[in-house]
């Protein structure tokens, strides 16, 4: 009779064991998914907003007007163009070793004479 009950409190403590670990595996892959859930609806709300506000700013009439003129190449009749050339890096020089005195006379002591 004693075998059998320790028999069954293993299994039970076996079955809770086992039920446990996997609603943790389960919570863990539920709580990855709503944070995915909530990055990808903050994405969507921040598209929102800018799709919003791209829409105001298609219905005004000074920035539709800007935006056309700029595409075309126009000016209004008291605007002046100012065309900048693009930068072009100019060349760093190379740097000239210069040696020490000391240096210089053994160079030209050491270097052999050509015949």
């Amino acid at each position: 009779m004693k075998w059998l009950r320790l028999g069954f409190y293993i299994f039970v403590a076996s079955f809770l064991l086992y039920s446990l670990t996997k609603n943790f595996f389960s919570y863990k892959d539920k709580v990855a998914f709503y944070e995915d859930l909530q990055e990808e609806h903050k994405k969507e709300e921040n598209r929102n907003k800018k799709l919003k506000s791209d829409i105001q700013k298609g219905s005004d009439y000074y920035y539709v007007e800007r935006n056309i003129r700029e595409k075309l190449n126009l000016l209004q009749e008291d605007e002046t163009a100012i065309i900048i050339p693009p930068i072009t890096p100019t060349p760093t020089p190379t740097p000239i070793v210069i040696k020490k005195p000391y240096q210089q006379w053994a160079d030209l002591l050491t270097k052999k004479q050509g015949l």
